[in-house]
């Protein structure tokens, strides 16, 4: 009986020296799995920032383009200052016929 006490005794103590390891074991991924967190929410923190830095400059891009010229209204523009200029020259060469 004494034998069969100390066999269980010493199951019994294997098994708890097993659960501790497991326990220890779990406390450390526990300990990584938290350390993975606490990054992985700091990298979506910085990430959010960007999304809202990127939104904004989209926005901005997107005022500037609906209020700058396009092209063909560009080369008009260039067409009709040229014109001027033209008439202008002309301008100065006749004032400087009669003078």
């Amino acid at each position: 009986m004494a034998k069969d006490f100390a066999e269980q005794l010493n199951r019994i103590g294997h098994k708890a020296e097993l659960l501790v390891t497991r326990f220890n074991t779990l406390k450390e991924q526990n300990a990584a799995l938290r350390d993975e967190v606490l990054e992985l929410r700091a990298q979506l923190v910085a990430r959010d920032s960007l999304i809202e830095k990127q939104q904004i400059e989209l926005e901005h891009l997107r005022v500037s383009s609906a209020l700058a010229p396009d092209v063909a209204t560009a080369r008009e523009a260039r067409a009709t200052i040229s014109e001027l200029v033209r008439e202008i020259d002309v301008c100065i060469a006749d004032l400087m016929k009669e003078v």
